[in-house]
């Protein structure tokens, strides 16, 4: 009777030890910030853009800057080398996914639309879709700023608030 009291509290005190080296959850000690794309600058979008370019793919650097007027550049090394540059104005662009089966992996393209319409220029391409998904919203949230940015959106927004309200009936 004495050997099985001590294996049960052999057992808990086990049990509890091993629970007590678990309490951390394997967390990080200090909370990281939330990236929110909606609350960054346009050179943190911009640093967060370049942080994904860098490891997105092993075969290439996918790196971006930002020039005046909202356009973005886009340099690529590749295993051939550098690319030339290719600049693309944000301003009214269409930004879309892409997906190649055949390399497996995911992409985002960008459309301008002004002055004239353009050829789809790849922007990224990944195996991992979240890179993807985080790129095309970093994309869309800097296109959005820049058009609040411009003088048109001030002047159009300004119209808006000063036009008078008259109801219809």
């Amino acid at each position: 009777m004495r050997r099985r009291r001590v294996a049960v509290w052999c057992g808990m005190a086990a049990a509890v030890l091993g629970t007590a080296g678990c309490t951390d959850g394997g967390y990080p000690s200090t909370d990281h910030p939330v990236l929110d794309p909606f609350s960054m600058t346009q050179n943190q979008r911009l640093a967060a853009m370049n942080q994904v370019g860098g490891s997105a793919h092993a075969g290439y650097q996918w790196s971006y800057a930002l020039l005046p007027g909202c356009t973005l550049r886009i340099d690529l090394d590749g295993d051939k080398g550098p690319m030339p540059s290719v600049d693309i104005p944000l301003m009214g662009a269409v930004i879309d996914f892409s997906n190649d089966r055949t390399q497996r992996t995911f992409g985002v393209q960008v459309a301008p639309t002004f002055p004239t319409p353009g050829l789809w220029q790849p922007v990224l391409h990944s195996r991992n879709w979240a890179d993807v998904s985080w790129m095309q919203l970093l994309l869309r949230v800097m296109q959005k700023s820049c058009n609040d940015a411009s003088p048109s959106a001030r002047n159009a927004s300004t119209a808006l608030r000063s036009a008078p309200h008259t109801p219809t009936n």
